[in-house]
């Protein structure tokens, strides 16, 4: 009912934007300006009416894939098990992490005493383009040793429904050895249960 909803308000769109462009091409011929021009302008305006959105996000989503998106392992286990000797052994894990929360993070998990995986999103304020920055966080220290950023774009809720031409695949990167770190940190120490 929905899709039926949506392609008559899609139809309707059309007719209104072929009645606008005639009428501005007869407008054009009728009193003598450029009538290539004119309907131009009509069909980027009609355009612009419905999909203002589209383009700017495409754009700024290529944009953070390129420049924002990433994989960097600052330490691995092995690194950290050597500037820590004898701290791998005193930690402890389960198989279901508990949940984790902190200033300045949107949820995150536990991974043993000293790590925890942590998610941070941010949006940009007009246009559906955000990033999602995982990290394993040692929290002793509180540094990064392993960080992921993937890039999203397209409206939330309703407006998914509605605007669904701004949607764009998650660019994620390296999801396999991501969760294998996230593995080999947990599984630093002996499994309780």
């Amino acid at each position: 009912m929905i899709g039926l909803m949506i392609l008559a308000a899609f139809a309707l769109y059309l007719a209104l934007s072929y009645w606008v462009v005639s009428c501005t091409v007869k407008w054009a011929r009728r009193t003598g300006h450029g009538v290539k021009r004119w309907a131009a302008a009509a069909i980027l305006f009609m355009y612009l009416l419905m999909f203002w959105d589209h383009i700017p996000t495409l754009l700024i989503y290529h944009y953070y894939c390129d420049t924002k998106a990433g994989f960097w392992v600052y330490k691995t286990p092995e690194q950290w098990k050597t500037e820590n000797p004898g701290v791998a052994e005193t930690l402890t894990w389960r198989g279901n992490s508990p949940s984790y929360s902190a200033e300045n993070i949107d949820m995150g998990y536990r991974l043993n005493e000293r790590f925890a995986w942590v998610w941070q999103k941010s949006k940009t304020p007009i246009f559906p383009v955000g990033f999602t920055a995982e990290s394993i966080v040692d929290l002793k220290t509180d540094t990064t040793v392993v960080k992921r950023v993937n890039v999203w774009a397209g409206y939330t809720g309703s407006n998914e429904l509605f605007r669904f031409w701004t949607a764009q695949y998650p660019y994620v990167l390296n999801t396999k050895e991501f969760g294998m770190y996230i593995n080999a940190y947990k599984k630093l120490g002996r499994e309780v249960e």
